[in-house]
């Protein structure tokens, strides 16, 4: 696993303005999709470390810091993942204030 996976990449989404709306082309993801891919990585990146745990417990690994690598990852990018949903709601609540 590589860590400029867990880098986040800058997106590039291109939309055009017409008749005062704001439309997507046809090649870009949705946010919704984004979040979804984002998300399936975090999901691999727990499965890897507990496999790799689970290996380390049977006696399959040679290396320790691989597991502990691993796991750091996983956490790293659970971190990120829960920061960026507070960081979302946060962006919500503010939004449910400003309306009138």
């Amino acid at each position: 696993m590589k860590i400029s996976m867990l880098i986040p990449q800058p997106l590039e989404l291109q939309t055009t303005l017409t008749d005062n709306k704001l439309t997507k082309t046809d090649n870009s993801p949705s946010f919704a999709e984004i979040l979804r891919n984002k998300f399936e990585q975090v999901n691999q990146l727990q499965k890897e470390s507990d496999n790799l745990t689970q290996n380390l417990l049977v006696g399959d690994v040679e290396h320790l810091h691989q597991v502990t690598v691993a796991a750091e990852q996983a956490a790293l990018a659970l971190q990120l993942t829960v920061q960026i949903r507070n960081k979302l709601v946060e962006a919500y609540q503010e939004i449910s204030r400003m309306q009138i």
